[in-house]
């Protein structure tokens, strides 16, 4: 998969207005009217007017300058007088930005950027009310290379912003803005519609420093995200969706929302493995709801579900990650440090159906904090599957870095609805979970049968039988049997937990290795004497996995077995 973006878009800006900023305008919007006449008020309508014309707006002193030609960048900047925050409200869509220019909000006296790693402190002293637009959008993007920053926006019926609209929108900055809020960024003022649609190519909505974060109050209804991601290479990083500024309040509007809505989009990056790419994600309904026409997206870095510590849980009715008409080629988390996001706080962690292809899933927490440690539990599966798992998609994996961490749910760490699924589970953190860690029937685990291949879930993989555990010193020595396929060969995982589930069936907290064994003509194999390290007092158990990509469920448990009721009843967080 190509999981190179080009350059870095805020870079290339900058280079390219430092070659260009002796030629380019500053025109200063002075009012906070809506007029466009020769009255010595130069307002943003004007403004964004003189910007693509490069006309001045009229004779009389304090009209708005005449922009400047290409290549030169203009910057509308502000200096309304008075002190407080000035209010613009429109009463029709502006005009649209036809050559790049910088909207600048933070050069009004009093504001200035964030400067908070974790929260938002913006002062933001120019605020966009939409509530005289009717049902209109506010500002349409149809040009290349302009930057919005430094706004409030808000009480939009349509969009607020379209990078797009007449023409595909290329190479823009929305960085630092609050969306659907009020000024302070505490309080939703916002409604049923989609906040920012993006189409088009290489547009960078927020960014890696405290400086660029936008929050983004929720807005859209079913089906329709707070940000509508459409185009190629298009990147949302660094912002708050759904929350407030401090980054502990949801602001969702009633209703079903969505987070972020990707549909005809390819190269899409959500988050990052740098600091300060993440962004934190709450919604009603779905976090991030990855539709048709999609192809290589990545998510990574990013906080789903929880407020920005990822230690409180604010949306336990929603889903992480929902998969919707077959979206190809989709990393989530991967196997550097930072990829890895954070699925906790839901109903549910990722739940995929109709047909994604391509779905590698590695290096996340569910139903964790960010340090895979503090219970922030899921109410239900961190991991649903419906669809078959192929091109290519697993979760987990054999490289350093791609073990997830599922525990603490309040379900099922991994749950098939039917099958077959061909999903391969591979060294993961699973344990502490309400249900079974690996589930193809629900609550009790499938029984072993002849071993020849089912049509359930994963095609009912046998567990493999562990005879001995025996452990001293550190280590533990297992021996054991697979009744399955015939003449196959089959990749076996154990793993050291401290507790085993109520059903006597294991999960596995540690991996700890792992073997190779090929079934005779019979379906049978055997395994052993291995040895492994692990604590003495460990619960040991396995998994199967057959060349098909189907990892059993967890095998029953061998070791001490004074754990053996120790988990399965009382998840933290989960209710009675």
């Amino acid at each position: 998969m190509n999981r190179q973006f080009a350059f870095n878009l805020a870079a290339a800006v900058a280079a390219a207005f430092a070659t260009t900023a002796a030629a380019a305008a500053t025109i200063t919007v002075n009012s906070t009217a809506d007029a466009a006449l020769d009255d010595g008020q130069c307002t943003l309508r004007e403004a964004i007017t003189s910007t693509s014309t490069n006309l001045a707006s009229g004779v009389s002193s304090g009209e708005c300058a005449a922009g400047e030609p290409l290549p030169a960048v203009d910057t509308i900047a502000f200096a309304i007088a008075g002190t407080g925050v000035h209010t613009i409200q429109p009463t029709s869509t502006l005009p649209s930005i036809n050559e790049a220019v910088i909207i600048d909000g933070y050069t009004q006296s009093g504001a200035h950027p964030n400067t908070l790693a974790v929260g938002d402190d913006a002062a933001l002293m120019v605020e966009i009310d939409g509530s005289l637009l009717g049902s209109g959008d506010l500002l349409h993007l149809p040009s290349a290379g302009s930057i919005l920053r430094g706004l409030a926006i808000n009480r939009v019926n349509g969009y607020s912003v379209f990078i797009g609209s007449s023409n595909p929108g290329d190479g823009n900055l929305i960085t630092g803005n609050f969306f659907n809020t009020d000024p302070t960024g505490t309080v939703l003022e916002g409604g049923h519609f989609t906040v920012l649609r993006v189409s088009g190519t290489n547009n960078i909505v927020g960014g890696t420093a405290p400086a660029d974060r936008n929050v983004f109050g929720g807005g859209g209804g079913s089906n329709a995200g707070t940000l509508a991601i459409t185009g190629s290479s298009n990147v949302v990083q660094g912002n708050y969706i759904g929350l407030d500024a401090s980054g502990t309040v949801p602001l969702l509007p009633d209703g079903g929302v969505n987070g972020i809505e990707l549909s005809v989009a390819t190269d899409t990056l959500i988050g990052g493995d740098e600091a300060g790419a993440g962004n934190v994600i709450v919604a009603s309904q779905v976090a991030i709801r990855l539709s048709s026409g999609l192809a290589r997206t990545t998510i990574q870095g990013n906080l789903i579900g929880t407020d920005a510590s990822s230690e409180i849980p604010l949306t336990p009715g929603a889903m992480g990650i929902r998969t919707d008409n077959g979206p190809a080629d989709t990393l989530v988390g991967g196997l550097t440090s930072g990829a890895g996001n954070v699925f906790s706080g839901l109903g549910t962690g990722i739940y995929l159906i109709d047909g994604p292809t391509g779905f590698v899933i590695q290096g996340n927490r569910f139903g964790t904090d960010r340090s895979g440690t503090q219970s922030v539990p899921n109410r239900g599966s961190a991991i649903f599957l419906e669809m078959p798992g192929i091109n290519g998609s697993i979760i987990g994996g054999t490289d350093p870095g791609a073990a997830n961490t599922i525990a603490y749910n309040c379900g099922y760490g991994v749950q098939f609805a039917f099958g077959p699924n061909h999903w391969p589970i591979l060294g993961n953190s699973i344990h502490s979970n309400g249900g079974l860690g690996i589930s193809f029937n629900g609550p009790s685990p499938s029984v072993n049968d002849a071993g020849d291949g089912d049509t359930g879930a994963n095609d009912l993989q046998n567990y493999p039988v562990i005879t001995s555990a025996v452990a001293a010193g550190g280590s533990v020595t297992v021996s054991g049997t697979l009744n399955s396929t015939p003449s196959t060969a089959f990749r076996l995982e154990f793993f050291a937990s401290e507790f085993c589930d109520a059903t006597g069936f294991g999960e596995g907290q540690q991996f700890i290795g792992t073997t190779d064994v090929t079934t005779d003509a019979n379906g049978d194999a055997s395994f052993g004497p291995l040895s492994f390290a692990a604590p003495d007092d460990a619960e040991i158990t396995a998994t199967a996995t057959d060349p098909a990509g189907n990892t059993s469920e967890f095998s029953q448990c061998a070791g001490p077995h004074d754990h053996l009721f120790a988990s399965g009843f009382d998840v933290g967080g989960c209710g009675a």
